[in-house]
């Protein structure tokens, strides 16, 4: 079997996702005539293809044969998982449009300090997950490093792209500018790419099983991880209007990142593509 009926054959599997995946690509380069950046959605969106093409080139090269999640109550975990996220969507809300104007109250400082620390990052998943529910780190997709390498071609892709076409636009350049060179890391990855990716892959996994459609887990999955940037997004402007239309512009590199996961099972490939920064595309309205 070549390689383009590898990918005929995937894509005949899930055509539900190629159903949702193009009816996303239209809607972007529907709304980028208001914003007048369809030049910019063109090329994220061809870029995210490659992405795609890249990692299944890897799995088609590889003969590589992954095994399904273990997930021992998918409705149940699911439950806890969705609670989480709405006491994280509080929080975020609650911390960026009353808390940062101002809160004398160190009670309360102290409360909504611990609620991000258990919640937005996810020392509550793993005290639940590993603790209680007694799964490994690998059987969550954190440890599993032999796959590790689709990520490069990636990054070079993405990053190389980005650069040459919106330098500007490069997320990677904006942290130094803003944070400096030490903040990199912990931006990067210990802030942002973890905590996401391993939320990502929780509910991603449970709710395509509980669903049992893998394209629908997928697309909501990721679907809901662009809806919590929102109140991220309208910190500064409080315009929630074009924070959820910039929300709507990075779900096509959050599906990437969920069909990473996926595909792998593995949260590895993404984190590294997600905590390096070497992408901007994304930012189109």
């Amino acid at each position: 079997m070549d390689f383009i009926t590898h990918i005929k054959q995937l894509l005949s599997k899930y055509k539900k996702a190629v159903f949702l995946s193009l009816l996303l690509s239209l809607t972007l380069l529907l709304v980028s005539l208001f914003y007048k950046s369809n030049y910019k959605v063109i090329i994220y969106l061809i870029v995210m293809l490659g992405a795609f093409l890249i990692s299944e080139f890897v799995v088609f090269s590889g003969r590589f044969k992954f095994k399904d999640w273990n997930i021992k109550e998918p409705k149940k975990e699911l439950y806890v998982i969705f609670l989480t996220q709405i006491i994280t969507c509080f929080l975020l809300v609650y911390w960026f449009a009353i808390a940062k104007q101002k809160v004398e109250s160190s009670l309360v400082k102290i409360v909504l300090f611990s609620g991000r620390i258990l919640f937005v990052f996810p020392v509550f998943f793993i005290i639940y997950f590993v603790g209680i529910k007694k799964y490994s780190l690998r059987q969550l997709g954190v440890l599993s490093f032999y796959n590790w390498y689709v990520s490069l071609p990636i990054i070079i892709l993405i990053g190389g792209v980005t650069y040459l076409t919106f330098p500007e636009s490069l997320q990677f350049n904006s942290i130094l500018k803003q944070n400096g060179g030490s903040a990199f890391l912990v931006l990067g990855f210990l802030t942002a790419a973890i905590p996401e990716e391993i939320t990502r892959v929780l509910i991603q996994s449970r709710l395509s099983r509980v669903l049992k459609d893998k394209s629908w887990g997928w697309f909501l999955a990721s679907f809901l991880w662009a809806l919590l940037h929102i109140p991220t997004f309208a910190k500064s402007s409080g315009d929630y209007i074009g924070a959820t239309f910039s929300a709507l512009g990075i779900l096509p590199i959050g599906l990437l990142w969920g069909y990473l996961n996926e595909r792998y099972k593995s949260i590895i490939p993404s984190v590294l593509i997600h905590g390096t920064n070497l992408w901007g595309l994304q930012n189109i309205f």
